[in-house]
């Protein structure tokens, strides 16, 4: 069985690599989700964990 906090560490990681290759790479929110292969049924919950990163 897979532990809450490593899977939260895991998408952390992710959302931190996401975040830099859109930077690097000048990618929108959705060219990054599919270059990491987000599943389409996560991708309502990467985009708002992505949104967070965002200061108004």
């Amino acid at each position: 069985m897979t532990n809450v906090a490593a899977l939260e560490a895991l998408d952390r990681g992710v959302i931190r690599n996401i975040l830099r290759s859109m930077a690097n790479e000048h990618w929108s929110v959705a060219e990054a989700l599919d270059e990491y292969d987000i599943p389409e049924e996560l991708r309502d919950e990467y985009e708002a964990l992505i949104e967070d990163c965002f200061v108004d």
